[in-house]
């Protein structure tokens, strides 16, 4: 049978059907057999099956935990994403217009609008419950025990007194500190009077053998501590411890004011420095009282006054001791300076003298 070379369309003569070679060009040739059934539908295999999928067990439930235990919720702390891992909107400004404050510069007052500055500081709160003073209670206590009971917490216990005591009864603390003060002045006077009469007896013998003009000043300086001077201080004790302790309580309280320590007012200050005036009861002591009475008062009122007015420890040793410290610098410049003017005086005429001729 003949067949033909689809390379270059030449014929050639062959025996069997399949592939041949085309003896002209040599091209691999694939012969049909027509009588051949046609060949069956390769059908395509199936599809693999998709793996299963290993089951999943459900997430275990977060811990429960307080706010003092490990890994419990911080109070104040933003609220965790939601499970789809998108964070919330933020929150909306604050009204006013204003966002969060700039960072350059200082914030703008607590009063402007938008209310983003500095909040006020809140009022002082009382540090404890608020008791009466044992010497506000005398009629119940009685006055003898209220007495000595208020001097011990006052002069003692200062810090624990004066944090609970209250100071809407200024009136028993002013009571109780002319009391104090004119018993420790009249007992001193007293003293002072019978310790004294040896050494007017001795400034007596003394002036009869001195000039009339020196006995006479050596006698007035020896009637100082007769029985009528010692009898009109024993008397005014109480009115002057009544003005030493207004004007004391005055000069603290303005000072406390320019400090911005006052925050109870002018009771606080007047009660803490009426039940400290009970340590000047120390003057009765002989010989040291007069030097232990006003350190002590000045300890005790600085403490007082710190639980008082809940001013701080700083505040109230500034108000209580710069009138100490004028009147220390006052008492060491005065007779600095007379001593100053006595000597510029003295250079002054020794200048002005006399011309010497030679």
């Amino acid at each position: 049978m003949l067949a033909r070379c689809a390379r270059c369309q030449a014929t050639f003569t062959t025996d069997r059907f399949g592939r041949q070679t085309c003896p002209h060009c040599g091209a691999e040739l694939l012969l049909a057999d027509p009588n051949a059934p046609p060949p069956a539908a390769v059908e395509p295999p199936p599809p693999a099956a998709p793996p299963e999928a290993e089951p999943t067990s459900p997430p275990a439930p977060a811990p429960v935990s307080g706010p003092s235990e490990p890994g419990g919720p911080v109070w104040g702390a933003p609220p965790p994403p939601p499970s789809g891992g998108e964070l919330p909107p933020p929150p909306p400004p604050p009204p006013g217009g204003h966002g969060a404050p700039p960072p350059w510069g200082p914030p703008p007052p607590s009063g402007a609008p938008g209310g983003w500055g500095p909040p006020p500081p809140p009022p002082p709160v009382p540090a404890g419950p608020v008791l009466a003073a044992p010497f506000a209670e005398r009629a119940q206590r009685g006055f003898l025990s209220s007495y000595f009971e208020t001097w011990k917490l006052a002069a003692i216990e200062p810090a624990r007194f004066f944090r609970h005591v209250r100071v809407d009864q200024p009136g028993s603390a002013v009571l109780f500190a002319v009391i104090s003060y004119a018993f420790g002045v009249a007992v001193q006077s007293v003293f002072n009077w019978l310790s004294g009469q040896q050494m007017v007896a001795v400034m007596e013998q003394l002036a009869g053998r001195m000039p009339p003009g020196q006995a006479e000043l050596l006698r007035s300086f020896v009637q100082r501590g007769t029985g009528a001077i010692v009898l009109g201080e024993v008397l005014l004790a109480p009115l002057l411890g009544l003005v030493a302790l207004y004007v004391t309580a005055g000069a603290i309280h303005l000072l406390l004011v320019l400090f911005g320590g006052a925050h109870r007012g002018f009771p606080a200050t007047l009660t803490t420095v009426g039940y400290t005036f009970g340590v000047f009861a120390l003057l009765a002591v002989p010989g040291c009282g007069g030097l232990i009475a006003p350190i002590w008062w000045l300890v005790a009122v600085v403490i007082g006054l710190s639980e008082a007015q809940r001013c701080g420890t700083g505040r109230a040793a500034a108000a209580v001791l710069t009138p100490a410290l004028l009147l220390c610098v006052c008492c060491c410049l005065g007779p600095l300076g007379m001593l100053l003017g006595g000597t510029l005086g003295g250079l002054s005429e020794l200048g002005h003298g006399p011309a010497i001729d030679l």
